[in-house]
This record gives C-alpha cells, structure tokens and sequence, in this order.
C-alpha cells in the first residue's frame, strides 16, 4: 500500500539531492507516494548471495565451476536468472563484460545494508572502500559455506530508511537519464557505475510489477521507461 512520504522526509531527500550534485531533475519526478517492499527477506539474501558469487567468479573465472556447485547445494541456485545461469555455464564473458560483473558487488552491499547485516549505507560519490568490503565479509557467510543462517534469519532494517534510500537512487538513474538525453557534462559527485548497481537491486526489491531480474537489468539499462 502507498504511503505520503513526510515533509521531513521529502526535504532531507531534497537536501541529499543537493550535497550530490543531482540538481537537475525536475522536482516534480521525486515521487510523492512510496511502496512496501514485494520481495521476502529470504530472497532478498538469496539474491546477495547470487550477485556476490557472480562478482567473485567474473574476476575469478577458474572458481566459477566450483561456485555455481555449491549454489546448487545451497539451494540458492533457485534465484538465478537464465543470464546469471548461462555465465557460470559458459564462461564466456569478456574482459569488459568480468569488469562490468565485478560491480555486482556493489548491489551485493546494498542488500547487505538492507537486510542489517552491515550499518554503514555506501557512499554514492564511490564504490564501497576495504572498511566496508570487510565489515560485509565479516557478516555475511564466505563463499562456500553454509548460508543457512543467512537466509534463515534475514530481516529487513526499517522500511522507511530502505524507501528513502531507494528514491535518492532513483532519482539518481533520472539525473543521469536526463543529462544524457539532453547531451550535458555530468556535473554531479555520484559514481555511476555502482550507483547503477544499487538503484537496480532497490528497485528490483519494489517494484511493483515484480520483474524478473534479467528483465528487470535490460529495462533500466536499455533506457527504457519504468
């Protein structure tokens, strides 16, 4: 169900805005209403631990055969996408495309934060510094362990930090959109890249048509409308 966002909300998200550079988005595309969240938890961590694995195996290619075994075992090979799938299968990615895999990890955190496993939200000027890296290794199970505990107790933080969250990304895929189509300089402080990758796992989180996640990466990354 739809709820107002809250005047304080509203200008703390504003503020956000600002301090990034994302100054030239209509205001008008900040949503005025938010959803609930339509995944589970537990998919939720199911998802970490795919994106997780296909950022290790994109710059570890001679592990992936023993990666997408112990998915299977773990039972968390039930959440990748035919794409996700064919990786593992084929390893037949190129450079650019391992380099592109290996951002994954950055949706991998995002999830990590949003399930409480980590305290500290990324930076959107950069990727997730050797501080954070280890604080998720810390709390999230190592490759080729058991995940039961992981899945099992997955919990969403508050839902109006995980939704406040999920805005300022989205208007960040807009900023981005927009100077693109209008052929201007990036003016803003955000990276990108790994803003891309943590817009993609919030929206997959509430999006209310409940794409799947292939289809969900070629929608937003074809530049096609929401």
């Amino acid at each position: 169900m739809a709820k107002s966002i809250s005047k304080a909300r509203w200008d703390k998200l504003r503020q956000r805005m600002i301090v990034y550079g994302i100054q030239d988005v209509p205001i008008t595309a900040i949503p005025e209403n938010i959803s609930e969240i339509i995944k589970g938890p537990e998919e939720a961590a199911g998802r970490l631990l795919m994106l997780l694995s296909v950022a290790f195996s994109a710059s570890n290619s001679g592990e992936a055969d023993k990666i997408a075994d112990w998915l299977k075992r773990e039972e968390v090979w039930q959440v990748a996408s035919e794409n996700e799938k064919f990786f593992f299968r084929e390893h037949s990615a190129g450079d650019e495309e391992k380099a592109k895999l290996s951002f994954r990890f950055e949706g991998a955190y995002m999830l990590a934060w949003v399930l409480g496993l980590v305290e500290i939200s990324p930076d959107p000027s950069s990727e997730c510094d050797a501080e954070m890296v280890g604080d998720f290794f810390a709390n999230v199970p190592p490759l080729l362990s058991s995940t039961d505990s992981l899945v099992e107790d997955a919990q969403y933080r508050r839902l109006a930090n995980i939704h406040d969250e999920y805005l300022f990304y989205k208007m960040t895929r807009a900023y981005f959109r927009h100077i693109k189509q209008a052929d201007k300089e990036n003016t803003s402080n955000v990276h990108e890249a790994a803003a891309h990758q943590r817009f993609l796992v919030l929206e997959w989180l509430i999006n209310q048509e409940d794409p799947e996640w292939d289809a969900l990466i070629t929608l937003l990354e074809e530049g096609e409308e929401e």
